[in-house]
């Protein structure tokens, strides 16, 4: 006798996996996906594709990363209600560039020295 058919939902795979888990630290200190894809320097549609399970593209998946390692040590510091305004401001640690710039092109360390230096209090 045959087994009835169930239905059941694919496993993703270790990177789309992680990827919504990253969405899902991102999302306490930037509250849209508009806001989320900005930082990213991605369109809003590629980060609701995400959402739904889509398996990011590699550069895209270290993107990702950077942004909920720097949300989380945000978090630590900051009130959720202003981690968005610090990732899309001018930041002199950063020659005024802003930090989703740096995330933008991978630049996790500059952007790692600038939390750091704030945590710190050294001025720029």
């Amino acid at each position: 006798m045959s087994q009835p058919a169930t239905a059941t939902m694919p496993t993703p795979d270790r990177r789309t996996a992680r990827a919504l888990s990253h969405l899902k630290t991102i999302r306490a200190g930037v509250r849209s996906d508009r806001s989320i894809a900005a930082v990213l320097g991605v369109s809003h549609s590629q980060v609701s594709r995400w959402k739904r399970g889509q398996r990011p593209d590699r550069d895209n998946a270290d993107r990702l990363a950077a942004l909920a390692l720097v949300v989380e040590m945000l978090l630590r510091w900051l009130d959720a209600d202003i981690i968005e305004e610090w990732l899309t401001g001018a930041n002199a640690h950063l020659d005024g560039a802003t930090p989703s710039y740096f995330i933008q092109r991978s630049r996790l360390a500059e952007v790692v020295g600038a939390v750091e230096a704030m945590k710190t209090g050294v001025f720029a």
